[in-house]
């Protein structure tokens, strides 16, 4: 599903995102409530700060010219989400909120200072439906989903 939001657009609601995520990060007292089953609000930001360092792994491969569309299942990521979760519920659950707020500033660092000639080609590539480019840029988009769940079990929803 393409995004209209431009890159200029996505960066500044990924930095929005971003100062979600880092105040959630640091209310420590609220890391280790359950946000659903096996998964505190803790592992949430585990889980974000993993996939924004795969995202931003993938960008570097991009900016080289290499490959970066992952043709996989469905079922794929919930699989490798999954088998992070016993590593996520180890961390020091300030020492998550900590690599999410981490992980976010460096997508969003690493899209800041693309060249203009660079932003323009991932925009271009991201409103293109058969590239990963549009999940590279609108990375607000997964972060507000798991930070939704987490502020409505916060404010008591």
């Amino acid at each position: 599903m393409a995004d209209a939001a431009s890159l200029a657009e996505a960066m500044v609601r990924n930095r929005a995102v971003t100062d979600r995520i880092a105040a959630v990060a640091a209310r420590p007292d609220d890391l280790v409530r359950i946000v659903h089953d096996n998964w505190t609000v803790a592992a949430k930001l585990a889980h974000l700060a993993y996939w924004d360092r795969f995202v931003l792994q993938l960008l570097v491969r991009w900016q080289r010219g290499d490959e970066v569309r992952a043709v996989t299942p469905h079922w794929y990521d919930d699989v490798q989400n999954d088998a992070i979760l016993d590593e996520s519920l180890a961390l020091d659950p300030t020492v998550a909120g900590r690599l999410a707020a981490e992980a976010a500033r460096a997508v969003d660092a690493w899209h800041a200072a693309l060249s203009a000639d660079d932003a323009a080609r991932l925009d271009a590539d991201a409103a293109r439906a058969e590239t990963d480019a549009n999940w590279l840029v609108h990375r607000y988009r997964h972060r507000e989903e798991h930070l939704d769940e987490i502020e409505r079990v916060l404010a008591g929803g």
